[in-house]
């Protein structure tokens, strides 16, 4: 007891100031835990196709019907179709899955199939085409290069070149990069230009 008046004597204190402080720590601990807690509630929601990480791009299929493909918030490609050419976009918002950290391009092959790239999470540039016009699709698979991130995929369609694929993107080198298809509807050549 006696060193406990001590204390409050040598404190400078009063019993008003000691309650006053205690209650400035009782609120500055309530403010923390309720900070914490909020943000333990605030869960980030799952990621849907309308969390649009980049603009849109749209591709003609075989039949006439337009496709439409963006970057959702999961880094996911989604895309959506018309169910007949002029119909709008009747299909609902369907996931072609992958991990692109940038928008993407679409081009079709000469037989009608499209195909989309994109900036894959490792800095690679992936693709994945229709098995057939306007059918499935096949998995992902990575073409190399290094690309720049956030860069723009482009993808464009050449008939006086035997209608290959051209795509062209900007590497980590701030230079624009070309990967062409070896022959049409197949294979691409092992180099970049």
């Amino acid at each position: 007891m006696q060193m406990m008046r001590a204390d409050r004597a040598g404190s400078g204190l009063g019993r008003r100031g000691r309650v006053a402080n205690w209650r400035n720590v009782v609120r500055a601990a309530l403010m923390a835990a309720a900070v914490l807690v909020a943000g333990l509630i605030v869960v980030p929601q799952p990621a849907y196709a309308g969390d649009w990480g980049g603009a849109p791009v749209t591709e003609t299929n075989k039949d006439g019907r337009k496709e439409q493909f963006w970057v959702g918030g999961d880094g996911a490609v989604w895309h959506r179709w018309e169910s007949s050419p002029g119909s709008g976009y009747t299909s609902g918002d369907w996931s072609l899955g992958g991990r692109v950290s940038s928008g993407v391009g679409v081009s079709h092959n000469q037989d009608g199939r499209l195909e989309i790239f994109g900036r894959a999470a490792g800095g690679d540039l992936n693709h994945k085409w229709q098995l057939t016009p306007g059918g499935d699709w096949s998995g992902w698979a990575s073409l190399g290069g290094a690309l720049k991130a956030y860069t723009g995929v482009y993808a464009d369609y050449f008939s006086n070149n035997g209608g290959t694929i051209r795509v062209k993107v900007t590497g980590v080198d701030n230079a624009l990069h070309y990967k062409w298809q070896d022959k049409p509807n197949c294979c691409w050549r092992d180099y970049w230009q």
